[in-house]
């Protein structure tokens, strides 16, 4: 039975790639988080509403905007989404966000900017997910396994330590930071294309990758390093859940608006996926 079903699945499924003619295009752009974050460093860069970085922002836009996505991913909850398309919807009869916060975001920056210059009748689509030890009180849960997880995820947030002991406590992981904060540093006063060309190398990536998600395996702190690795794993792939469960028929060309530390394990998801195609989004910028 379960190969019956297996088979339904592959022969169901394919009829996505039959009314394209083709695997969907996957471009994912990490970035910096330009507004509010609750990152443990953050990656602000100076005046970005001056003259000069509004023009550099412009330039990204319509770099991307040649790639012409279907749909525009962002890093933002789904509950958030109503925000979003107000945002929209006023950008588009010329007004910009009422809060700071919200202007000074990547999501408006990058992600509303471009919806407007190609045209996307939607804007963009929020596709992140919170850890439930991150969300303000006691979410409701949907069932059993949230329940669980929710319980699971604010015991093992009982005994992480905190970043500094982390860092501390791990040498790789720390060189690795310094290292790339002293790099971000030099980024940050470039032009923003040239800055976001910088974050999406591959060495970028992977560093980032490594002491966000894979470095707590190292010194296995407090004899949960591979619990707290798999924990961003599953946030990831919650993540990815939903940017899949949000792909229609129809989409061609998909672009991920997120922060850097999430490229590398998204994009490894998608690329055995035999519906998807992953485009080097340095080229697009290029």
């Amino acid at each position: 039975m379960r190969y019956f079903l297996f088979i339904l699945f592959l022969v169901g499924g394919s009829s996505l790639v039959k009314a394209q003619g083709g695997r969907v295009q996957v471009a994912f752009l990490g970035v910096f988080h330009m507004g509010e974050t609750p990152d443990y460093v953050k990656g602000e860069i100076d005046d970005l509403l001056s003259a000069e970085r509004q023009k550099q922002v412009q330039e990204v836009v319509d770099a991307l905007a040649r790639f012409k996505p279907d749909k525009i991913f962002v890093e933002n909850t789904p509950d958030a989404q109503p925000y979003w398309n107000a945002v929209y919807q006023n950008y588009l009869n010329g007004f910009r966000p009422a809060e700071r916060s919200g202007e000074l975001n990547e999501i408006f920056q990058i992600g509303i900017k471009l919806a407007k210059k190609i045209n996307n009748p939607i804007g963009v689509n929020c596709i992140n997910y919170v850890q439930p030890d991150l969300a303000l009180g006691m979410k409701t849960a949907r069932n059993k396994i949230d329940t669980l997880q929710t319980f699971y995820s604010h015991e093992l947030e009982r005994v992480r330590p905190t970043y500094d002991v982390y860092f501390k406590q791990n040498r790789s992981v720390n060189r690795s930071f310094n290292e790339y904060l002293s790099n971000y540093e030099t980024w940050k006063k470039l032009p923003i294309k040239e800055h976001l060309l910088n974050l999406n190398s591959e060495q970028s990536i992977a560093t980032l990758h490594y002491f966000n998600i894979t470095g707590w395996m190292d010194t296995n702190t407090n004899g949960y390093g591979a619990e707290f690795t798999a924990k961003e794993y599953y946030r990831n792939t919650k993540i990815m859940q939903n940017i899949l469960s949000s792909v229609s028929p129809y989409d061609r060309k998909l672009l991920v608006i997120i922060g850097g530390g999430h490229v590398q394990v998204l994009r490894d998801m998608l690329k055995s996926h035999p519906y998807f195609e992953i485009v080097d989004v340095k080229e697009i910028l290029r």
